[in-house]
């Protein structure tokens, strides 16, 4: 569940202007205007954030903590991780957030989480003001779905030993944070095989 929202720290705004600036020069306007429209929250350990069918009406921004994407096997009926977002990740479902259809996906807390959030209809608003909004929000989708595209491949195309080693500080954090099922989920192999591999590679990688 959802501790109190407040209107966004300087200190936070800062960071998360540093991730976005590594995208694109943002305007002194433009800032001043962003600023007003984002809030800081935080979730508890296990919390959802978003549910199957739910319309996601905020866009997140990850200060700290660790979450987890969920999908129902189609076959099994079981939920399945499907993906992680880690501090200073932008987090939204897609279709979800952009085009407000109800989510194929579900959004978990792992751990204790600190968000900033943007609210969809502050999104629109700020866009027709700003053509900055439209330009940066492309860059990061389009940068995310790269990600994603570039994940399921190295799932078809690398071995398990060259997934966890390409892998291997993502999954250092992950192992203190989640459960080791759920990240063979992510990594597209069983549990058995992940836990050989950390056992294999925990005293060659430092």
């Amino acid at each position: 569940m959802s501790e109190l929202i407040k209107p966004i720290s300087d200190g936070a705004f800062a960071r998360l202007l540093k991730v976005l600036e590594t995208v694109m020069v943002l305007s002194f306007n433009f800032k001043l205007e962003l600023k007003k429209v984002l809030y800081e929250t935080s979730f508890l350990k296990d919390a959802r954030i978003l549910n199957f069918g739910d319309t996601q009406g905020f866009a997140w921004f990850m200060l700290s903590g660790l979450l987890r994407e969920v999908r129902i096997n189609k076959v099994t009926l079981k939920e399945k991780t499907s993906w992680y977002w880690l501090p200073d990740s932008f987090v939204y479902t897609d279709p979800g957030f952009f085009s407000q259809q109800p989510s194929l996906r579900a959004i978990q807390a792992e751990v204790d989480c600190c968000l900033i959030l943007m609210s969809y209809a502050d999104w629109l608003n700020l866009k027709a003001e700003f053509s900055e909004l439209d330009a940066i929000t492309e860059a990061i989708r389009g940068s995310y779905n790269h990600m994603r595209i570039e994940h399921m491949e190295d799932m078809k195309l690398l071995s398990v030993d060259e997934r966890y080693l390409d892998m291997v500080e993502t999954l250092d954090y992950l192992f203190l944070r989640t459960q080791l099922n759920y990240i063979a989920d992510f990594m597209g192999m069983a549990p058995a095989t992940l836990g050989r591999l950390r056992t294999k590679y925990c005293d060659r990688i430092g």
